[in-house]
């Protein structure tokens, strides 16, 4: 990672070798009939303290083609078999996509894993969005799960209250099982709770005490070395803990988060064992949206986009809601 941000300036977009060829997304999978990244943009933060990689998947024949910008979930990368399936549903649709690895992720700059501050990530993936949808000037709709999806909800915020001129082009937003609730048997007892907050001011990086992540199930190549693997750290879990149990909350009763987009797709999984259903249902109704949709998937869990079957069904939802956003933005 290090030569990546050597040789990426300001805000801008770096070349890749042969050698950086063999870590584009899915390139490494032998034997595979995988749909593999065809370019990567990693670009540096306003602010100059991150390079975040993004992973692009493109057609040959893709120019002009409306485009979707992916933010993954906590402790993931690029390569899952959730941007495996979106990569797949986008060539056979017709659309580009680009999805950002968060900081701390994947390829991206910064600790591994540790993410303790929502509103720095919030910001990049405002960036994110800006730079790819200003170089493209075409159509556009942001997609995000489980912490990705918050991150999209918040960015579709800002993005829809700016006077600029990608802000025309935005589509609107798909949150697949947000992360806007948390399961009641997912938290430790109230006193462990404030210990580990207090730990996590001196070790952010520590895994005590918090959720193990296992990625066998969800990473693609099995052998992908990008996901994050083991105890959470304890600034992330943290973050994660006042995003879902409070802040969400706050902000739409104060106004804050409207999500008075364009358009909304909201995708609820009926047995999600993290974000029980009831909490997106209620976070679905606050929003102040003309235009939205719920679509509750029955025998889906939180990784919803990890298998196959599930996959192709809100996949062919998700497609159908974006074409119709593009003809819409044309009428």
């Amino acid at each position: 990672m290090a030569g990546l941000a050597e040789s990426c300036g300001s805000n801008c977009q770096t070349r890749i070798d042969a050698n950086d060829q063999q870590q584009l997304a899915f390139a490494n999978a032998s034997g595979a009939d995988l749909v593999t990244a065809t370019s990567r943009r990693p670009f540096r933060t306003e602010d100059g303290t991150a390079v975040l990689n993004v992973e692009v998947f493109d057609a040959i024949n893709g120019k002009g083609w409306p485009l979707l910008l992916f933010v993954h979930g906590i402790c993931e990368s690029a390569e899952t078999w959730a941007v495996q399936h979106l990569a797949s549903s986008c060539l056979e649709n017709s659309w580009r996509l680009f999805v950002l690895e968060l900081e701390g992720h994947g390829l991206s700059s910064g600790r591994r894993g540790v993410c303790g501050d929502f509103r720095r990530l919030e910001q990049h993936v405002v960036e994110f969005v800006k730079q790819s949808a200003q170089e493209e000037k075409v159509p556009y709709a942001l997609c995000g799960t489980s912490l990705g999806g918050v991150l999209a909800a918040y960015a579709a915020e800002r993005i829809s209250r700016s006077n600029e001129d990608y802000a025309t082009r935005f589509l609107g937003a798909a949150l697949v099982a947000p992360a806007v609730g948390i399961a009641p048997n997912a938290v430790p007892p109230c006193l462990i709770v404030e210990a580990l907050k207090m730990m996590a001011t001196v070790a952010p990086s520590a895994g005590f005490l918090t959720p193990v992540e296992d990625p066998s199930y969800y990473a693609c190549p099995p052998d992908s070395e990008r996901n994050f693997c083991g105890h959470w750290p304890l600034a992330t879990s943290k973050m994660l803990l006042e995003v879902t149990s409070k802040k969400v909350r706050a902000d739409q009763g104060s106004g804050e988060l409207t999500l008075s987009v364009r358009s909304l797709l909201v995708v609820a999984a009926q047995d999600d064992e993290i974000v029980p259903l009831e909490h997106v249902q209620d976070f679905y109704g606050a929003a102040r949206v003309a235009k939205k949709e719920l679509l509750e998937v029955p025998g889906a869990g939180h990784g919803i986009l990890f298998k196959g079957g599930t996959a192709k069904f809100v996949l062919e939802k998700l497609f159908r809601w974006l074409n119709t956003r593009v003809e819409d933005l044309w009428l």
